[in-house]
């Protein structure tokens, strides 16, 4: 709220005898009555109208990039022809795998000799490959409502495209 001020006079008549007082000088004074007045100013809200909000989905296929990985596993046999005591384990050097086979072999004795070894090695592949994907994205929509319930132009800002 605010408040105005101003001040308002009003002279009074020289034929106002009861306001005239004699001066000791001889001259006759007057005396002025002031008035004031008071102006206030108040604020009235009035509702012009409402603004409202939508979001709307929208679904659309897309591409993605991706790496498909791939293993192949190159198998080759080698021979071997020695005597072992007792069967050795699979063992991994390096990218290779390498299972003994072993076998019995009749001699006065028994004894175990390691045929042959088969060395297994892994060959990584990427290939780029594209993947069709579905996607959902929002926008909203922003509507100003008059107030007697009309739509009414967009406003400048007002940006229905805005991706949420």
């Amino acid at each position: 709220m605010s408040e105005i001020d101003r001040d308002t006079r009003s002279a009074v008549s020289d034929s106002d005898a009861d306001m005239a007082s004699p001066h000791p000088s001889g001259e006759t004074r007057q005396t002025l009555e002031l008035a004031e007045e008071f102006a206030t100013v108040e604020v009235v809200r009035e509702e012009v109208g409402t603004v409202r909000l939508r979001t709307v989905t929208e679904e659309f296929d897309d591409i993605v990039q991706a790496a498909v990985r791939s293993e192949q596993v190159e198998i080759t046999r080698h021979r071997i022809d020695r005597e072992v005591d007792a069967a050795p384990l699979p063992r991994t050097e390096g990218d290779v795998t390498i299972i003994p086979v072993v076998e019995e072999r009749a001699v006065v004795v028994t004894r175990l000799f390691v045929t042959e070894e088969v060395h297994l090695r892994r060959k990584v592949t990427e290939e780029p490959t594209e993947l069709p994907v579905s996607l959902r994205r929002q926008r909203v929509i922003v509507e100003r409502v008059g107030p007697s319930g009309e739509l009414l132009a967009a406003q400048p800002g007002d940006d229905d495209r805005a991706a949420v």
